[in-house]
């Protein structure tokens, strides 16, 4: 097939040799997201990131080949407290981090100028800290304030400029814990190709890194705001592990997604909501079973009943739907309560439900 406008063969494409990240990983040559809770460290994790980036040093065990890098500082006096805490984590003074808290206008033309001032300065990497600000007056949960703006960053990113891009995630939810998700119009995280989700347990940060071309992973912090850090300014890698299946554990996958299914379909059952049972009038002076409760408990509960032998925090985690940190906060309840047993074999701690 012959024609102006690239139309080819799928099996035809040569796949592009060229790494879709700028750090191995985390940062993403196009768009990346640090998000998270105000005073959860996204800001902190921000900058290290832009002075590995400026200096060419390793960042959380990768490695990172130096590039002209602008901090656009958005907050009322975010530049004067970001070159205290440059100095603090001891900066290059050769470094190629650069920074501006100029504020944006609402027009085209301003914007324009901008992108050139940029292209024509060899800025590679476009680090906006935050989003809320970059709005202005509008709302990140209006998709009519939020595709203007988010539209204006695209054409930045046209231009060959990779935007690492700070920005909130949602309020906490007794249930599910932090919500997930960048917080406001869907339109954010669909703009996005990488995110790092920033949570803190206490002196711990979780890092929950996840995008188009990389498998769901944690990376475990510790984040020290006088400056001192092992992989970087400001941060300490503890450990690192995937969040989803690799090839490896694909039959072990699918056997639990089968468990799951099975124990769905008996417990809609139970609860007279199977398909079968909703098309038929239930009988007369039959007594209507309460439906279980769904919280997570119970779903670690169910999770850990057909497993005598426990599972690992990893693979209990997998097993039961809900936020990380709830299902963390959960669990350690129920071994306080005595509902589950916790105990060392080997290298790792495995539970049980008691008996």
């Amino acid at each position: 097939m012959s024609n102006t406008f690239g139309i080819k063969r799928l099996a035809d494409v040569t796949p592009s040799s060229e790494t879709p990240f700028l750090i191995e990983g985390l940062i993403h040559r196009t768009a990346t997201m640090i998000y998270g809770r105000p005073k959860a460290g996204k800001s902190f994790v921000a900058l290290s990131a832009a002075m590995a980036l400026g200096e060419g040093t390793p960042w959380l065990g990768r490695k990172v080949e130096a590039r002209n890098t602008l901090l656009w500082a958005l907050d009322p006096g975010q530049e004067d407290e970001t070159w205290q805490r440059f100095n603090t984590a001891n900066g290059a003074k050769d470094s190629r981090l650069f920074i501006t808290d100029v504020r944006p206008e609402d027009t085209d033309d301003w914007w324009e100028e901008f992108s050139d001032v940029l292209v024509s300065s060899g800025v590679e990497v476009l680090i906006v800290d935050n989003l809320s600000a970059l709005l202005g007056r509008g709302s990140y949960n209006n998709d009519a304030d939020v595709r203007p703006a988010l539209g204006r960053l695209q054409a930045l990113l046209d231009e060959g400029i990779a935007i690492v891009l700070v920005h909130h995630s949602g309020k906490f939810n007794e249930e599910t814990g932090s919500q997930k998700s960048p917080m406001g119009s869907t339109a954010i995280e669909a703009w996005g190709r990488q995110f790092i989700q920033v949570t803190d347990d206490q002196e711990l940060r979780v890092l929950r890194v996840y995008g188009n071309n990389t498998p769901e992973r944690e990376l475990g912090v510790a984040l020290d705001f006088t400056g001192e850090g092992d992989d970087g300014a400001f941060v300490t890698l503890i450990g690192e592990e995937e969040t989803v299946a690799t090839s490896a554990e694909h039959d072990e996958l699918v056997s639990r997604a089968k468990a799951r299914w099975d124990n769905r379909k008996d417990r809609q059952k139970k609860q007279g909501r199977s398909p079968q049972q909703k098309g038929s009038k239930p009988q007369e002076n039959t007594p209507q079973q309460a439906p279980r409760p769904h919280g997570i408990p119970e779903r670690i509960k169910d999770a850990l009943k057909d497993r005598p032998e426990g599972m690992n925090w990893s693979q209990l985690k997998n097993c039961v739907q809900g936020a990380a940190q709830a299902k963390s906060d959960a669990a350690k309840r129920m071994v306080e309560k005595g509902e589950l047993t916790l105990e060392k074999r080997g290298n790792q701690s495995i539970y049980c439900l008691a008996s």
